[in-house]
């Protein structure tokens, strides 16, 4: 009877060990992931077909100069949006990265996401070289992790920027909630949470105990003696960060890609983006290597999404911005609608194209933005004075602007005991000093433009000479065909502050010292600039 306990004691333990994730040895503390269990992970997901030809996607995001910002989004979400179409056995996500900015790393992580739960197409994170702080994000967000041989990942702590400039650490308010997030993402594939709040906080101490990740409180909690003394993983003080060995021996990497000399990509390959799928070194590996009639289809970025990344870029959307202040004072300083008010409706629209491109704003700053531009324009043709109905107007434009502009602001908090601001308030606050900054040059701009500027251009305003310019070379009127000083008219053509008025039954254009008369007023000559008419209301009128 003992030796059938001890049989069924050992087959207890021998099961137990082959149906579990990792297998454990004896006498070791090595965790090594089950390759039985991969390769049924690999054909559960993955499916692929044997006669027909099977495409497989591929996302590069390899920047390691401005690293991973709302441009990088965007290519990634276009990206996707094709291969939801396309429908590819499955997608590789090459990661080679130092991180970049929270946010836009967090939209990615949940597309990837959605991309597997929601229309069954796998990502495989494939990790050449590097995927640190947002891009160990992105690597946890994927079902599957690929790694070559001097690969790493980790160093995912939060970073601000301060008032000087210096980046700091964040408050421990922000690096709670990114720590439970990765944590979180890290979980949703079944990888250990604790390694990726270690790769977040640094005070984390993470051991390795009879073949278990342990969290521990404090380093007294160590055990350095014994038969099975713990193995150090993450001490307190240190962010976490894995080389190859140590991601395979705690579960978070699947797969070990060995250097291996391919077939290279041709450029007219790279330049359509289309190869067989044998020149990639993830098709080295067993499972993908038995894939028949594979081929890589890798997102390459049309005029369209070129464009929308151009636009994305913070100086590019202040000069939008700085467009659209100067061409709307020169459509209000002239009458009729001509190139500044082009320039300016065409800054408005890609300001709107580039915030509904990256999500960053709604339909209702659109709605309010719209609704703004009407009511200025029914005050400002349909009614004889600019009142409270164009101020309202005025408002709802700058609250659906400033709203596009200005994203997650709903997100905004501050902890008041380390006096810092949450990451949504740190990209909020970003953006902000990029439009103060730009409403500032603006508001300079048209100073200059008032004084010294558009006294010159009412001076030359027309685009052809069509008084007596041959008698004496004089562009313009002839100052001796112009109404005296003391002449009596009226306004034809709203004066803002140049326009046009009619004196003795003759249209003239005439320009006022910056006051705004509307048109029926009575009006009379104050003075000539050369061939330029400054005209003012006649005294005892109150139409202004």
């Amino acid at each position: 009877m003992a030796t059938h306990r001890y049989i069924a004691f050992f087959l207890f333990l021998f099961i137990h060990a082959g149906v579990s994730f990792t297998s454990i040895s004896a006498n070791t503390d090595t965790l090594q992931i089950s390759q039985k269990n991969l390769e049924e992970q690999l054909a559960a997901h993955i499916k692929f077909s044997s006669t027909e030809p099977n495409t497989v996607g591929y996302i590069t995001i390899n920047d390691h100069t401005n690293g991973i910002n709302e441009s990088t989004w965007l290519y990634v979400k276009q990206a996707l949006a094709q291969y939801k179409k396309s429908k590819p056995i499955f997608v590789i996500l090459e990661l080679n990265t130092p991180g970049g900015e929270v946010f836009p790393a967090q939209e990615i992580s949940d597309a990837l996401k959605e991309l597997d739960i929601q229309y069954n197409i796998p990502v495989v994170a494939f990790v050449n070289n590097w995927a640190i702080s947002a891009g160990a994000l992105l690597a946890y967000s994927c079902r599957f992790i690929a790694i070559v041989k001097d690969a790493s990942m980790g160093a995912a702590e939060p970073v601000l920027a301060s008032s000087t400039g210096e980046m700091k650490e964040a408050s421990e308010k922000v690096n709670s909630a990114f720590r439970s997030d990765l944590a979180n993402r890290a979980h949703f594939f079944d990888r250990n949470p604790y390694i990726a709040e270690a790769m977040v906080d640094k005070d984390v101490i993470l051991v390795l105990r009879h073949g278990e990740i342990i969290k521990l409180d404090s380093e007294s909690q160590i055990r350095t003696t014994g038969d099975d003394p713990d193995t150090l993983i993450s001490p307190k003080g240190k962010l976490l960060t894995l080389n190859t060995d140590l991601l395979m021996k705690y579960g978070v990497a699947d797969i070990l890609l060995p250097p291996k000399k391919l077939e290279p990509i041709s450029e007219a390959e790279q330049e359509s983006g289309k190869w067989p799928a044998s020149k990639t070194l993830l098709f080295t590996q067993p499972f993908f290597e038995k894939i028949p009639n594979a081929s890589i289809d890798s997102y390459r970025m049309d005029w369209k999404t070129r464009f929308f990344v151009l636009l994305a870029h913070p100086v590019v959307s202040s000069l939008l911005m700085l467009g659209l202040m100067i061409g709307f004072y020169f459509e209000l300083s002239n009458p009729g609608f001509g190139l500044p008010a082009t320039v300016a409706v065409v800054c408005l629209f890609l300001i709107i194209l580039s915030s509904l491109s990256l999500e960053i704003a709604n339909w209702l700053e659109v709605i309010l933005l719209v609704t703004g531009i009407l009511v200025i324009l029914v005050d400002v043709f349909l009614l004889p004075t600019f009142g409270l109905l164009g101020i309202i107007g005025v408002l709802l434009f700058i609250a659906g602007l400033f709203g596009m502009m200005l994203p997650q602001v709903g997100s905004v908090s501050f902890d008041f005991d380390t006096k810092t601001l949450n990451s949504a308030g740190a990209a909020f606050f970003e953006r902000l000093a990029w439009l103060s900054g730009t409403l500032v040059v603006g508001f300079i701009c048209i100073l200059f433009i008032t004084r010294y500027v558009t006294p010159s251009l009412a001076a030359w305003s027309r685009l052809t000479l069509t008084g007596n310019e041959q008698d004496g070379y004089i562009a313009g009127e002839n100052p001796k065909n112009l109404p005296p000083v003391g002449s009596k008219g009226e306004v034809f053509a709203t004066l803002r502050p140049a326009g046009k008025v009619l004196i003795d039954n003759k249209i003239y254009d005439a320009l006022t010292a910056g006051n705004f008369i509307d048109k029926g007023c009575p009006i009379v000559v104050s003075r000539l600039e050369g061939s330029v008419i400054v005209v003012d209301v006649e005294k005892g009128d109150q139409s202004t």
